[in-house]
């Protein structure tokens, strides 16, 4: 009687994992309607023969959708990471892979939270990607000699400045989740069990790796910034 009382908040628990994972994939579409990414080359290019910082009203439109697109999925994968993690604590046997799920979906998070803090920035890599490469050749290489010869537009400042703010969101929230990774190693050790706080200290110092790059990107974005354009990130 006991066991089975005990049960009915984990099956409570899973149940509502997978709802957020269904909501997580399905529902930032049904409320906002599809994206037209394939729109941004011709909005990006009414912005850069504008020559000023403002957005035009197309350009606009598709920042803000990648706004609100992200905004969703942040409200959705915050109760979702925090029930993997309730998960991860209550249920011994299938630990690791319910803690597995909650570093996904922390990673998740992250990623939709730089989209939140540079919608901009997400939108970038269109430029240089498929059939819009070629579309949008003779603009990346306006921007590729402004950025070599050092004299940018107040477009390329917006460009550059979204793309610093999207990699300082990153460094910041890899480094919080390099913590926690950090003192969960801790934890396990003194409790002994050393393939968990192995694992957990090889995740530390991965995150560690990455808020290196992040940092290292951000004191020097011209150089990352030029690939990124070419279509090499």
């Amino acid at each position: 009687m006991t066991t089975t009382t005990a049960r009915r908040p984990d099956a409570g628990l899973l149940s509502m994992a997978v709802v957020l994972v269904a909501a997580y994939f399905v529902a930032p579409r049904l409320l906002l309607g599809p994206g037209r990414p394939g729109d941004f080359p011709r909005a990006f290019a009414a912005f850069w023969s504008s020559g000023g910082a403002d957005l035009p009203p197309e350009l606009q439109h598709l920042v803000d959708y990648q706004f609100h697109y992200h905004l969703a999925r942040v409200i959705i994968a915050l109760p979702l990471l925090a029930v993997l993690v309730t998960l991860t604590v209550r249920l011994r046997r299938f630990r690791l892979a319910a803690g597995v799920l909650a570093l996904a979906a922390a990673v998740l998070l992250i990623a939709n939270v730089q989209g939140v803090v540079s919608p901009f920035g997400t939108l970038l890599p269109i430029l240089a990607s498929g059939s819009a490469a070629a579309d949008s050749a003779a603009l990346l290489a306006q921007v590729r000699d402004q950025l070599h010869n050092g004299a940018t537009s107040p477009a390329v400042a917006v460009m550059l400045g979204e793309y610093v703010r999207w990699h300082v969101a990153k460094g910041v929230l890899v480094g919080l989740l390099a913590v926690v990774l950090a003192g969960l190693s801790a934890v396990a050790w003194r409790r002994r069990r050393r393939w968990l706080s192995l694992l957990a200290a090889t995740l530390t110092v991965a995150a560690l790796v990455v808020v290196a790059a992040n940092v290292t990107t951000v004191a020097d974005p011209v150089p990352p910034f030029l690939l990124l354009l070419q279509g090499s990130r």
